[in-house]
């Protein structure tokens, strides 16, 4: 399994590049990258065009640049080979890497993807190779979102709330530093 962190946003609401944001000791992409280490091979993500500074951090392809996760997904699997990926989305700095072992756990042959907090979360989830297909012809038909194309898939329920918050502004970002991650 390859591990996508989507870093790629505009991170307009926030004032400055969201990936880049710090808790604990490292960036929000570091984070996540160090989160799907635990159930994937190798991990790569997927920053804003001009800002890739390593050789893991790629930008969308430039048919799809500003077209959302989505084309996050679709860069990576383009790029890398693998039968599953696993999304984490970078401003998701509370998941803990048991989300992913556990989202793992209950792979078969269609998506895996976190429930929390009375909502899907399709960006903290498993993805099968046979979906990519799927996202190119949505972004061919100008579609942005990951939801309408999770029709079949597991959804797997977790407790906890906090682990999936966004952070998407400033003031998410200072509430953060109260929280742990357990």
């Amino acid at each position: 399994m390859i591990g996508i962190v989507l870093a790629g946003g505009q991170s307009r609401r926030f004032g400055s590049p969201k990936w880049q944001a710090r808790y604990k000791d490292a960036s929000f992409e570091e984070r996540a990258r160090n989160i799907l280490a635990t159930t994937t091979e190798t991990q790569w993500s997927v920053v804003p065009a001009g800002q890739s500074t390593t050789a893991y951090q790629l930008e969308d392809d430039r048919e799809w640049r500003g077209m959302g996760p989505i084309a996050g997904i679709v860069t990576v699997m383009r790029h890398v080979t693998s039968d599953w990926y696993a999304v984490c989305a970078c401003d998701t700095p509370l998941v803990p890497a048991s989300v992913y072992e556990r989202l793992a756990t209950e792979r078969s042959d269609q998506p895996v993807i976190a429930y929390a907090d009375n909502r899907i979360h399709p960006l903290i989830g498993l993805y099968p190779c046979s979906m990519l297909s799927k996202f190119e012809a949505a972004l061919h038909r100008g579609e942005r979102a990951v939801m309408p194309h999770l029709t079949e898939a597991t959804i797997v329920s977790f407790e906890e709330q906090d682990w999936f918050k966004n952070v998407n502004t400033p003031n998410e970002y200072e509430s953060l530093f109260g929280k742990e991650v357990k």
